[in-house]
């Protein structure tokens, strides 16, 4: 039986609210800002597809692979949102300040350490993929360089984390569109050069070099924007022993890798069926519809995290009703907006595709036109999944998540590999909508009914 909802802190801005609207108040303008992130990625790929279907293949290939280590990240500085909202939740603001300090630290030298262990294997990486020649140099010379720069985008993600920790929606904003325009800006530089001042093209690589050169300036500005003794989670003189922090974001984090690393590695496992089944123009499909889908799964990151730090505020107060009704509304708050984009993807569909490749093949058309009407629709029903599950991982429960998540992708998995083997590229795609819409049954009746809140 569920112990009443306790009434929450009245000097507490984000529980005052109640679970739908703290929600949707910093959710969208997160899932919002996260979304121009990938909105941007995608101007950075239309000006890619200026090179050509070829330097489209490459940077999908480079970036889906990119993806990987940036999973570490992301789930280290949600582990860190929901351990300093916690604290903050019970009052401890000293020690969510030393916390603070001590998590920024670490994730320096745990950026560091993955940039150098998934470089590493990069050319095995590329070449699973069944890419050749100039395409393959392409993609492994831009998979390299946006491996290394995992390092400028740990910190603006950690750094960040803190930042929605204590309740500020528009500096971690304003720090996503800051270093997505410059981004831009240096992408305009590097891939066509300017000759009259003898700067040269690098062609597809320079996407590249412009993203890791724009995520390190924004991640200076944040982590000049925490070390100010002014900010409520300062880390300056922070003397809180390591093992006290590096453990609890470890034991929470590594949960939401796995959990993460399941989808990342559906769209692998995509990319390399595609390739080798369907095509070349099949797998420059991809490279521009999954740009897409991050616009989706980013924005749905954004009420996941909404959700996260209301829990963590509101697990202290016993309140069980909030807990569920934060995650409920944080998943259909991510999939209502996932839906809109999607829609709007398929509207376009055609003109979306000569915006991002001039002249494309009709064959080019075609597959992308298949992907927009089907599958982009599984990564609506992945929303509404993250969205829910933010909740719980507020709460400090991480491993319930992660049990569900491998339930829901055993279904995704067998149903892939059947159509894989059997049918057409649009009956694998429907074969993701139907596992994805499985796991999202799953994860709302969890957070509905399941045990994961205090009293419950």
């Amino acid at each position: 039986m569920q112990k009443a909802a306790a009434d929450p802190v009245p000097d507490d801005p984000i529980l005052r609210r109640g679970p739908a609207l703290a929600v949707l108040c910093q959710g969208l303008p997160l899932a919002l800002g996260l979304a121009s992130h990938a909105l941007i990625n995608l101007v950075d790929l239309a000006m890619v597809g200026r090179l050509g279907e070829d330097a489209v293949r490459a940077a999908h290939v480079g970036s889906t692979w990119n993806f990987l280590p940036m999973i570490v990240g992301q789930c280290v500085s949600t582990a860190l949102l929901g351990l300093l909202s916690r604290r903050l939740g019970q009052g401890d603001v000293a020690g969510a300040r030393a916390a603070n300090g001590r998590a920024q630290w670490f994730m320096v030298w745990l950026g560091l350490a993955v940039a150098i262990a998934t470089t590493l294997p990069a050319v095995w990486m590329v070449d699973a993929t069944g890419l050749v020649g100039a395409v393959r140099d392409d993609a492994l010379h831009y998979l390299v360089v946006s491996n290394l720069g995992c390092l400028p985008m740990f910190v603006l993600m950690q750094t960040t984390a803190a930042m929605r920790a204590a309740g500020e929606a528009a500096m971690p904003l304003a720090l996503l569109l800051f270093a997505n325009v410059l981004n831009l800006a240096l992408c305009v530089v590097l891939l066509y050069g300017i000759p009259s001042l003898g700067v040269p093209a690098l062609g597809v690589v320079g996407a590249a070099y412009a993203a890791v050169a724009a995520r390190t300036l924004g991640a200076v500005f944040a982590w000049w924007w925490l070390a100010r003794r002014a900010h409520a989670l300062s880390f300056r003189g922070s003397n809180e022993a390591p093992g006290a922090v590096v453990w609890p974001l470890v034991h929470d984090a590594w949960p939401q890798a796995v959990q993460i690393g399941l989808r990342a590695a559906v769209f692998l496992g995509l990319t390399v069926l595609v390739q080798h089944r369907f095509g070349d123009a099949a797998t420059a499909a991809l490279g521009i519809t999954t740009r897409f889908d991050t616009v989706v799964l980013f924005a749905s990151l954004g009420f996941a995290n909404a959700a996260t730090a209301f829990a963590g505020r509101a697990v202290s107060r016993g309140n069980a009703r909030a807990l569920r009704a934060a995650g409920l509304w944080a998943g259909v708050q991510a999939g209502a907006l996932g839906a809109v984009f999607v829609l709007a993807m398929i509207a376009f569909a055609e003109p979306l595709v000569y915006l991002f490749v001039p002249l494309p093949t009709p064959e080019l058309v075609a597959m992308t036109a298949t992907y927009f009407h089907t599958a982009a629709f599984a990564q609506v029903l992945g929303a509404v999944a993250l969205g829910a599950m933010g909740a719980v991982q507020g709460a400090g429960r991480m491993l319930p998540p992660m049990v569900v998540d491998l339930c829901g992708f055993a279904v995704v998995a067998v149903l892939f590999a059947v159509a894989a083997t059997t049918a057409g590229v649009e009956s694998v795609y429907l074969s993701l909508v139907v596992g994805m819409g499985v796991l999202a049954v799953l994860h709302l009746a969890f957070v509905a009914k399941g045990a994961w809140v205090p009293g419950s």
